[in-house]
């Protein structure tokens, strides 16, 4: 298997069965295309104690009167309200955070800030978390100093969320001069530490082509995605299948329990996934060779832009399934979305020059050559369609 590298006019075509791949730096939050914000957007988890515990303090007689009219209701945030201003931070925790999302109760993130504040003074540390995602991200209250100071707080508590954001914040250089690469991977280490999916996840990445601060290696990034991936991290699912599918960092191919995987992260809505799918029925790593159901998979994938993917379809269009006008406009978009062989392939209608199908997984640049053997099945299955 050797280093990715463009095609060139004259250059030999690799067998069938290689692949070319190269691994390259990335943005943990890859795909997403809306940048940090959506990062701290992504709401906590509430965590509700027992609701005996929001009780305390407020059965007095007054209260007990009240509960007694069976004409009388008192909403969830009615009791947060009257157990928060007696000072039990989880409810106040809890009013903020409803507050905050709108839940039961008109959105007032102002007001929802001086209930977490009041929460994280009293000892809720979840609330410092809460804070530092609206300091980092809300148009109006945006301050990213205070951003910082909560979020290291929360992750001095344990907040592994929290640890993550910081690295995602000194990466980013958000708020600073500029970028600060050794707090932000001692930030991740420590979220990683603490079992977060998506630091695990970072990890993974960093490890499978070494880093500043991280040492590259196969093994233990493959740890670190399958680690992930049992917490759930839908796009450490993908890298999982990714690596047994093709044999990546040191691990054999072990196509059976790629093609599970990467199924359950495609039903999950990771493109990349689906994209997958489509290279292994297209190159026979499945029971059968398959262009009809890559046709559709590389579909599904090509409609969110992913330009890998509507190169892959371009290249099934071109070679029997729907015509090279069809191939061609899609070369073009995908050559826009960043498709490294759309314009080689494009010229290559003309040229006769073999076509490349490619996986971006966006740290992982996979490149799989089409030879006679894969263009006689396709057409042979286009046969059957038409």
């Amino acid at each position: 298997m050797g280093l990715f590298s463009r095609r060139k006019k004259g250059d030999s075509v690799p067998k069938t069965d290689d692949c070319s791949v190269r691994y390259r730096e990335c943005d943990s939050d890859r795909r997403t295309g809306s940048g940090s914000r959506k990062v701290f957007l992504v709401p906590p988890v509430n965590g509700l104690p027992d609701r005996e515990k929001f009780m305390d303090g407020i059965f007095d007689d007054s209260c007990m009167g009240m509960m007694m009219n069976s004409d009388t209701k008192f909403p969830a945030n009615d009791w947060y309200e009257l157990s928060a201003g007696r000072g039990n931070c989880d409810a106040q925790f809890n009013l903020a955070f409803n507050l905050e999302h709108g839940i039961g109760a008109q959105r007032d993130v102002v007001k929802a800030v001086e209930w977490y504040t009041k929460a994280a003074a009293g000892g809720n540390f979840k609330a410092y978390y809460c804070l530092g995602c609206i300091y980092a991200a809300d148009s109006e209250l945006a301050d990213l100093e205070k951003s910082y100071d909560c979020f290291s707080r929360a992750s001095t508590e344990g907040i592994s969320r929290a640890s993550y954001l910081l690295y995602v914040m000194y990466m980013k250089g958000m708020g600073l001069d500029e970028p600060n690469t050794y707090l932000a991977i001692k930030c991740l280490k420590q979220a990683a530490e603490e079992k977060d999916p998506a630091a695990l996840y970072a990890m993974g990445q960093l490890s499978l082509y070494g880093s500043e601060y991280v040492d590259r290696s196969g093994d233990r990034a493959w740890k670190y995605f399958e680690e992930s991936s049992l917490l759930g991290c839908v796009p450490a699912m993908t890298a999982v299948g990714v690596m047994l599918c093709f044999g990546l960092g040191g691990k054999n191919p072990n196509r059976n329990v790629a093609y599970s995987t990467l199924m359950a992260a495609s039903n999950s809505g990771d493109m990349t996934a689906s994209n997958a799918l489509g290279l292994m029925h297209l190159y026979s790593m499945t029971q059968s060779c398959s262009p009809k159901k890559s046709e559709d998979l590389f579909r599904i994938s090509a409609a969110t832009g992913d330009g890998s993917a509507l190169n892959n379809l371009a290249v099934i269009q071109y070679f029997g399934m729907d015509g090279k006008d069809d191939a061609a406009e899609n070369f073009r978009k995908a050559s826009e979305n960043g498709s490294v062989h759309a314009a080689e392939n494009a010229v290559s209608i003309s040229s006769g020059e073999p076509m490349a199908c490619e996986l971006d997984c966006g740290y992982i640049s996979l490149s799989l050559i089409m030879d006679e053997e894969h263009v006689k099945k396709i057409k042979e299955h286009a046969r059957c369609y038409m």
